[in-house]
C-alpha cells in the first residue's frame, strides 16, 4: 500500500504540473558538453578548409583553416591582442578577414562563447577586394558566434566552432552572403 501511495504522489505531482517535469538551470545545461580547456593544440589535427555556402549562385568557397594568429600586439613575448588573418582557399591564399581577439581574456573565460562583430573588432588589414566564386569582393561584416573548445594563449592557438554568416561587398556595392557552421581553428603566424 505504501508503494501504491508513493506512486500516487509522485503521479498527482507531474498532473499538477501539466505533465512536464520542472527544471533547474543546472538540469537545462548539457552534461555531455565538455567544457572549453586551456591546454595545447594538436594542429596536426586540424581540417584544411572551413566551408562556407553563399547564396546568389556563388556556391561554396572555403577559407584556409586554420586561420593566422599573430604575435601580441604589445610584445612577441607576452599575451594580450592578437590579430587573427584568415585567407581565402584558392590560388595564392589571399588574406580575406583578419581581426583582433585577446586570447588571454579568451582563457579566463573558455567556455564563453563570443560574438562576432562585437567580440571581435576587425583588423585594418580586412576585406580586401579579391576574386570570389567568379566576381570581385571583399568581406564587409561577419556576424555569429565562436564557442571555444580548447585554447592554447601562449601557443597562439585555438580550436573553436564558428556559426554566423559573412557578408560581402562588391565594388559596384552589390552584396551576397555566405553561411557557416563548422570547426574553426587558429594556429601561430609569424607576423605582429
Amino acid at each position: 500500500m505504501k508503494s501504491v501511495c508513493a506512486w500516487a504522489a509522485i503521479a498527482a505531482g507531474i498532473v499538477g504540473c501539466g505533465g512536464r517535469q520542472i527544471l533547474t538551470p543546472a538540469d537545462e545545461t548539457d552534461p555531455s558538453a565538455p567544457a572549453a580547456v586551456v591546454a595545447p593544440v594538436d594542429l596536426t589535427q586540424a581540417p584544411t578548409t572551413l566551408a562556407l555556402t553563399c547564396d546568389h549562385g556563388i556556391g561554396t568557397i572555403a577559407f584556409v583553416d586554420p586561420c593566422l594568429v599573430g604575435f601580441a600586439f604589445t610584445s612577441a613575448a607576452s599575451l594580450g591582442v592578437h590579430e587573427v588573418e584568415c585567407q581565402l582557399s584558392t590560388s595564392g591564399h589571399p588574406l580575406v578577414w583578419s581581426f583582433l581577439v585577446a586570447l588571454d581574456e579568451v582563457a579566463q573565460h573558455p567556455s564563453t562563447p563570443l560574438i562576432s562583430p562585437a567580440d571581435f573588432p576587425r583588423s585594418p588589414t580586412s576585406g580586401a577586394v579579391v576574386a570570389v566564386g567568379g566576381r570581385m569582393a571583399g568581406v564587409s561584416s561577419v556576424q555569429g558566434t565562436v564557442t571555444f573548445s580548447r585554447v592554447d594563449p601562449s601557443g597562439r592557438a585555438f580550436i573553436a566552432h564558428l556559426t554566423g554568416t559573412v557578408t560581402w561587398t562588391e565594388p559596384s556595392g552589390a552584396t551576397f552572403s555566405c553561411a557557416v557552421d563548422a570547426p574553426f581553428w587558429g594556429a601561430p603566424g609569424g607576423f605582429t
